[in-house]
């Protein structure tokens, strides 16, 4: 190393020129305020050259903690680098269909996500969702809960009791359903048709 080339105590940075600690170095204050300013370890890393374990220990040596913050959106509390846009935003949408008065099966088919995660986040936020209610299908005389009740199947039930009632033979309706045998003959049984072709 040449004369006059030191290295910063906690964060190695070099060229200094005489030894720095943190609170002079500039790359400690950089991280920190990059750190402080919401910013991930991989982000930083990649700024400043260095990997993402490397500025977590930096950050735990230097004792530093991320201020905790409110979101504007949903009212989560908390440190805000664990609080992601898209989970914001699933939180709020959560809250406004509960308020509108869909089940929790209802809400977790449209956010995409299991029953279970949709009980625990409303159980986080304080919100009350309805229970399911039993319906029958007025296509396809399907009873359950409706969210459980897909629009193709419906369409699919009242095209096959069509075609029964239309006398077509199971063969043409295998074809044109593209179905096999036993999906044909677990369908006629929902439906409540013989499965014996109508004269």
């Amino acid at each position: 190393m040449s004369a006059g080339v030191l290295t910063c105590e906690m964060c190695g940075w070099k060229n200094a020129s005489r030894r720095r600690k943190p609170e002079h170095c500039p790359r400690c204050l950089r991280i920190k305020e990059m750190f402080l300013a919401g910013e991930r370890f991989g982000k930083i890393g990649r700024r400043l050259g260095m990997t993402a374990l490397e500025v977590h220990d930096l950050v735990r040596r230097l004792e530093l903690k991320r201020p905790l913050a409110t979101c504007p959106v949903c009212g989560w509390q908390g440190r805000m680098e664990r609080h992601t846009p898209s989970i914001c935003a699933r939180k709020l949408l959560l809250r406004s269909l509960s308020k509108a008065g869909l089940p929790a099966s209802e809400i977790a088919r449209r956010l995409g996500v299991s029953r279970n995660l949709i009980f625990l986040t409303t159980q986080r936020l304080g919100i009350k969702c309805s229970r399911a209610r039993v319906e029958i299908c007025s296509v396809c005389g399907w009873r359950g809960v409706m969210s459980y009740h897909d629009h193709q199947r419906c369409a699919y039930f009242l095209r096959l009791r069509g075609m029964r009632e239309a006398g077509l033979r199971h063969r043409v309706i295998l074809r044109e359903l593209g179905i096999s045998h036993a999906a044909f003959f677990q369908g006629l049984h929902r439906l409540g048709l013989s499965p014996k072709t109508p004269k």
